[in-house]
């Protein structure tokens, strides 16, 4: 009888530890206003018309690429502008009022996103859900926003869960999805929360696969393969994870995962193709287009080395990508602490010795092919906003930010510390990541206070 009992409690754990940890981060998610994440009126725009039905972005002869949009739901976002360009500014008694009163059907006007155009569709599943769902249940444009929020961060911890379930992360990973950060855009309704947990899921699939004494069923072939041609199709920066399925099939000398690998890959080139050709972006004038700067680069890779090499040297730019990596939240102007920085750093360094100690030495070549796969992610970070946010000819790249290596950094985490059955005790690790996410929770909850309260 205490056996079925204690088997009983333990079912019930998990969906209660999830409903909690739910629970805590909506209510977290509440210091947070709408818009405060950059660009995220232009993804929630992009997330309506995919919930209207309009999943391509239109392109009027010499105008930047958008769609149309409900008035009233672009008053929406705008309304929150203020507070993202001026610290200074609170949302007043009015305006609140007035943003509580806005409501869906208002006539539509165009709407110019071009930045969310190289994005594919799919991605945007969970937004354009919570916006349609807003609509059909006539909720105001405000509560729509919240259900919005709410169902981005289910999305997330659903596909942690997941991914936790098949592999039990390194220490170091956990850290860095508790950066403030990644906290923060895990509740903010952009892409990036998204896309960070999705990668975890393709991880833990991979690893496993690789890894785990017992193989996964056969449809986790084609959930890694959907999972990354998502991926490669919304982050440049994680092209790489397409090889996974390719590594795959060559490890186990698998028809079916080289097939699965292949289909993602026909898939993202296309994707890819069209983006670059059909968006229309002309926010950052230049003689030379994309296509024409990546010709270059890849006929003079010196010379894009020595770009990213004077990048990471420039002390400004440098110190930009260590803080924003960490934390820089807002529209990059909230600052944690000052002396969290270096804190969490510290704490991020004492999570990775303790995943590597913990670590089992086999499979060198799967975790180089991980290590591989990050920094050529982290490289495709700086060539992507070189070719285009950056004026030729360039001394520097410019608009790279430090979130923009979060993903690559967990890739890499994997590769140090991914293990089925870890060796030594497992206390160290949880006390370092324990103190690293005391100190990360402060700092986050303290910046959000002192910006917007």
């Amino acid at each position: 009888m205490r056996a079925a009992s204690r088997s009983r409690s333990r079912v019930w754990l998990g969906p209660l530890a999830f409903a909690a940890v739910f629970a805590i981060a909506f209510a977290v998610s509440w210091l947070i206003p709408p818009d405060q994440s950059p660009d995220e009126h232009s993804h929630l725009a992009r997330a309506y018309m995919i919930s209207q039905g309009h999943w391509l972005l239109d392109s009027p002869p010499g105008h930047n690429s958008g769609g149309m949009a409900d008035s009233g739901f672009t008053s929406f976002l705008e309304a929150h502008w203020g507070i993202a360009m001026d610290a200074k500014v609170r949302l007043s008694d009015e305006l609140q009022g007035r943003i509580a009163a806005l409501r869906w059907g208002q006539p539509e006007k165009f709407y110019i996103i071009p930045g969310t155009g190289y994005y594919v569709p799919l991605i945007y599943a969970p937004h354009a859900l919570g916006l349609w769902l807003g609509q059909a249940l006539n909720l105001g444009i405000a509560h729509s926003y919240q259900l919005v929020r709410s169902l981005c961060l289910l999305s997330c911890l659903g596909l942690l869960a997941w991914a936790f379930r098949l592999l039990r992360p390194p220490v170091i990973a956990s850290a860095l999805l508790l950066l403030p950060m990644t906290l923060f855009q895990m509740l903010s309704p952009t892409l990036d929360g998204v896309t960070t947990c999705l990668a975890v899921l393709a991880l833990s699939i991979f690893c496993r696969r690789l890894l785990g004494k017992e193989d996964l069923p056969g449809a986790y072939v084609w959930i890694l393969a959907v999972s990354v041609a998502l991926l490669a199709s919304s982050r440049a920066q994680l092209l790489p994870l397409l090889g996974f399925s390719f590594y795959l099939a060559w490890s186990r000398r698998s028809k079916r995962d080289f097939v699965a690998g292949l289909a993602a890959l026909l898939v993202s080139a296309g994707w890819t193709a069209y983006a670059l050709t059909h968006t229309v972006d002309l926010r950052m004038r230049r003689a030379q287009s994309t296509g024409e700067l990546l010709r270059h680069y890849a006929a003079h890779p010196d010379a894009f080395f020595k770009i990213v090499f004077d990048s990471l040297a420039d002390h400004d730019l440098g110190t930009g990508y260590a803080r924003s990596f960490i934390g820089v939240l807002g529209w990059l102007d909230t600052l944690l602490p000052e002396w969290s920085y270096q804190a969490l750093w510290i704490g991020l360094g004492l999570c990775a010795a303790a995943s590597l100690l913990a670590a089992r030495p086999p499979a060198v070549f799967a975790r180089a092919t991980l290590a591989v796969a990050a920094l050529a992610g982290a490289g495709l970070v700086f060539l992507a906003m070189l070719v285009t946010w950056t004026i030729h000819p360039a001394t520097v790249v410019n608009g790279v930010q430090g979130r923009y290596f979060i993903v690559p950094a967990i890739i890499l985490a994997y590769a140090i510390g991914a293990a089925v059955t870890p060796r030594g005790p497992r206390w160290p690790g949880w006390l370092v990541l324990c103190a690293t996410a005391g100190v990360s929770f402060y700092a986050f909850i303290v910046a959000l206070v002192a910006r917007y309260h």
